[in-house]
């Protein structure tokens, strides 16, 4: 499945440079110089490409595309994620190579782009190309534009069964089945998660297959939900030092400046891990402080911390999705993450995570009157 998953992504690199570089002025070549690049930061930590592109013009002035691939349509509601990564990559780039050259380009590949999409990426600044032929490249130096119009209607209809709970779509439909109280429908689900009904409904025929949901009928209102059986099974695919990317710094003076300088701050974030449950199941003192944020470097100098490979007490992560950071819990001003994305984190975190979503899950089992919520029906 991997190999078939990077055999995909290498022709839809491949389909999209043979398709730009048709359309391109006489004299100009495009072309393919790095796959699966890790770009490394003047912050001490890299940042994962897909690829790396360079389009050179006749005069041989040249600028590079950093490029994510995704592997199925991608719908507006995950795209400041994209946005946020492509933007972070073409920055660690940029201080890779120096500041005198051209500033690199970001662009998102994919099957599918719909028209909402696309005018979401357009008006990020980023350029796209998808396998139906819609196409836009802009670059600024060398100066080129390229734009082509492919389909407005998605020609792929996802009819396998859901396998697994990875995926950022996936994500938003298991935590609503874990925070909400039942009973609900489909379609309100839908409405809460900005998923699609087809999507919420694979989500819950995985899961009522395992016997973590229980519908009323086979077309019925959702009436059940394990939610701890579903973090369980929800851990089985996501892990948080993989699934999120992570960057490291240093507070010498410790947690309480931190928390002083977060009541203050004008960027989105969310506190998850030991210090964020810590606050509702004391374990022991937290060690590292993780914080979920857009744009971890930009959130780490707003912080005024100091980039730290070894001996970090500070971990900035850029969210596997938004939902990390939607919906979340406020105590003295200081924003934490939803307590079901915290028990996760925990799960599979490393050194003594796991005893700590221990006790969280205590916690919450004998407090659901606290941390359930009730959603407002809008079918």
């Amino acid at each position: 499945m991997m190999r078939n998953s990077v055999i995909y992504e290498t022709k839809l690199v491949d389909d999209t440079v043979k398709d730009i570089g048709e359309r391109l002025p006489p004299g100009w070549n495009l072309r393919s110089s790095e796959r699966g690049a890790a770009v490394p930061s003047s912050q001490g930590f890299k940042l994962q490409v897909d690829a790396i592109l360079e389009i050179r013009a006749p005069d041989g002035i040249s600028s590079e595309i950093m490029v994510e691939t995704k592997l199925k349509p991608v719908q507006p509601n995950v795209l400041s994620s994209v946005e946020s990564h492509l933007e972070a990559s073409a920055r660690a780039r940029r201080e890779q190579n120096g500041t005198t050259g051209p500033e690199p380009v970001s662009m998102l590949i994919s099957p599918y782009l719909s028209p909402l999409t696309r005018k979401r990426l357009t008006e990020a600044g980023i350029s796209y190309a998808d396998s139906t032929g819609n196409i836009r490249l802009s670059v600024e130096r060398p100066a080129v534009f390229v734009h082509n119009q492919g389909a407005d209607k998605n020609p792929i209809r996802e009819k396998r069964p859901l396998r697994s709970l990875k995926g950022g779509r996936t994500a938003r439909v298991v935590r609503a089945l874990m925070d909400y109280r039942t009973p609900f429908g489909t379609r309100e689900l839908a409405a809460e998660t900005g998923c699609s009904p087809a999507m919420v409904s694979r989500v819950v025929n995985l899961l009522e297959s395992d016997d973590i949901v229980g519908k009323q009928g086979r077309r019925g209102r959702i009436v059940s939900v394990d939610w701890q059986m579903l973090a369980n099974r929800w851990a089985e695919d996501y892990e948080f030092s993989t699934s999120n990317v992570s960057t490291t710094w240093l507070e010498p003076r410790g947690t309480a400046p931190l928390l002083t300088r977060l009541r203050r701050a004008e960027f989105r974030y969310a506190i998850t891990g030991s210090l964020a449950a810590n606050r509702l199941a004391p374990f022991a003192e937290p060690r590292l402080v993780s914080i979920y944020a857009d744009d971890p470097l930009a959130a780490g100098r707003s912080l005024d911390l100091r980039p730290a490979e070894t001996g970090a007490n500070v971990s900035i992560v850029h969210p596997f999705d938004a939902v990390a950071v939607e919906s979340v819990e406020r105590a003295d001003g200081v924003a934490y993450a939803r307590v079901t994305q915290v028990l996760l984190d925990l799960m599979k975190g490393p050194g003594r995570g796991p005893a700590e979503a221990e006790a969280l899950l205590e916690w919450m089992k004998n407090n659901e009157d606290r941390w359930k919520l009730e959603l407002t029906k809008r079918a």
